[in-house]
């Protein structure tokens, strides 16, 4: 009988996504899947197009839902209060831990539980069990160890160069939660991380080998990315990449596409969960006009609007319709994957760095919280295949069109362009022969997926509730 495995993702948009790439890599390898989702994530999962659930069962991969009652702040307020949603995140537990008790009594019980990092409570849960237990870490090994040795970053002032592995950073590059009360929460997740038996992270060597190596003596994070689709990451390269016919995205992007010239794009993009302010949404609407390049810009109305039309200054989307596309939503892996796009304006989210960079697309980075002025810093100054347009020591200020045109250009044309151009297609190449035979991410997913066919299930009548 296949091994059985529970997999409990943080119930969040970015971080739900590589954990069911996880998911359906140990399902195509054997490995039985139970997906543990709140009943609202369930609804939003099985309604999406392309139904993550409906798309393994018909691949005859055995992957399924395992549905516990809404217990989590919804993600509406992700954005207004992170605290409260982050510290309703325990209301999981008891709910995971009863259907565990449901499925050890199964003809096929769990043998180990794979949680998101930030589930403090999984580890301790999966070991009282007698689980065995994996923890996904879905953003950079550098960021981990900067949490993990937070001891050597708090109190110390100016440049921070001690932390293993981790290159010099000022304050104002470390991620957000340093700064804010959230910071002892997050640590609390670092302390149960250690038990884990296995940490895997949604990230490659070449891009954190400094960090994987520094903090090996310590405690062992196996890079197992990019978890992005298989089909994606399969492709060639961005010039032999075609955008699929997959109604995914909207058949007149396809189209508009294709009748441009190669890297002649910009891809804009904030993420699915922060937001810009209405004056910088102006400065940069009027910087892509001023920079004369092509733009698909996925813009979410914001609470106050309806449209996006609403939030953009007036005439603009009539004075650029030959110039660009604005929608509330693109297939980002497509549009990424598609030829005609060379650059991409981000926030600097991990899954938007780990898309772009198996696309080899160079970034410009535009950070706005969380992990994404570490890992803009990151991508301007340690892996050189982008440019910052934003700093932490930005603070508020409005970004003004000027410099957007001037960094757009600096992105897409000239010697620096060539530059970031050259190192994005080397990580490009880089991140397709991690997940291919032989390679590091690949070796390690499969010395996971050995290891949890040779666990054994422990009876419950010897496990004490």
């Amino acid at each position: 009988m296949a091994a059985h495995v529970m997999v409990v993702p943080y119930p969040g948009q970015g971080l739900l996504n590589p954990m069911m790439q996880l998911a359906r890599r140990l399902a195509s390898n054997g490995i039985t899947v139970s997906f543990v989702v709140t009943e609202s994530w369930h609804k939003i999962i099985s309604g999406a197009e392309g139904d993550a659930f409906t798309s393994a069962r018909k691949q005859g991969l055995p992957l399924s839902p395992a549905i516990i009652p809404d217990c989590v702040a919804p993600e509406s307020e992700r954005s207004a209060n992170l605290m409260a949603f982050f510290l309703s995140l325990a209301n999981m537990e008891a709910h995971v831990s009863q259907l565990i008790t449901k499925l050890a009594r199964s003809e096929n019980p769990p043998v180990c539980m794979v949680a998101d990092t930030f589930l403090r409570w999984a580890v301790p849960l999966a070991k009282k069990h007698a689980l065995k237990s994996v923890s996904l870490w879905t953003e950079s090994v550098t960021r981990f160890s900067i949490f993990y040795h937070s001891d050597l970053v708090v109190g110390v002032e100016g440049c921070i160069d001690n932390i293993p592995g981790v290159p010099p950073l000022q304050h104002t590059d470390l991620p957000s939660p340093f700064v804010t009360p959230l910071r002892v929460e997050f640590l609390r997740c670092f302390d149960t991380v250690k038990e884990a038996d296995w940490i895997v992270a949604n990230s490659m060597y070449p891009l954190d080998c400094k960090a994987v190596e520094a903090l090996f003596p310590k405690i062992r994070v196996h890079c197992v990315g990019s978890l992005l689709p298989c089909a994606y990451l399969e492709q060639s390269d961005n010039q032999d990449r075609k955008m699929g016919t997959s109604s995914r995205i909207e058949t007149d992007c396809k189209l508009w596409l294709d009748c441009k010239p190669a890297q002649s794009v910009i891809y804009v993009s904030f993420g699915s969960h922060v937001s810009v302010s209405r004056p910088q949404l102006a400065e940069i609407a009027a910087g892509l006009m001023q920079s004369g390049y092509h733009f698909v810009w996925a813009l979410r109305p914001d609470k106050d609007a309806s449209d996006v039309s609403e939030m953009l200054p007036p005439g603009f989307l009539d004075e650029t319709k030959e110039q660009g596309l604005v929608a509330p939503w693109f297939s980002q892996v497509e549009v990424l994957s598609h030829p005609s796009v060379g650059g991409f304006l981000s926030h600097c989210g991990w899954n938007a760095i780990m898309e772009s960079v198996s696309s080899g697309i160079p970034i410009l980075g535009f950070p706005i919280g969380l992990d994404q002025f570490t890992n803009c810093k990151l991508i301007a100054d340690e892996w050189n295949f982008g440019l910052q347009l934003r700093r932490g020591d930005d603070g508020n200020r409005v970004i003004s069109a000027q410099e957007i045109t001037k960094k757009i250009k600096l992105l897409m044309e000239g010697e620096e362009s060539v530059r970031v151009r050259r190192a994005a297609e080397r990580f490009r190449d880089a991140a397709k022969e991690e997940v291919s035979k032989g390679g590091r991410s690949a070796n390690n997913l499969e010395a996971l997926v050995n290891s949890l066919k040779q666990t054994k299930v422990v009876s419950s009548r010897n496990i004490i509730y």
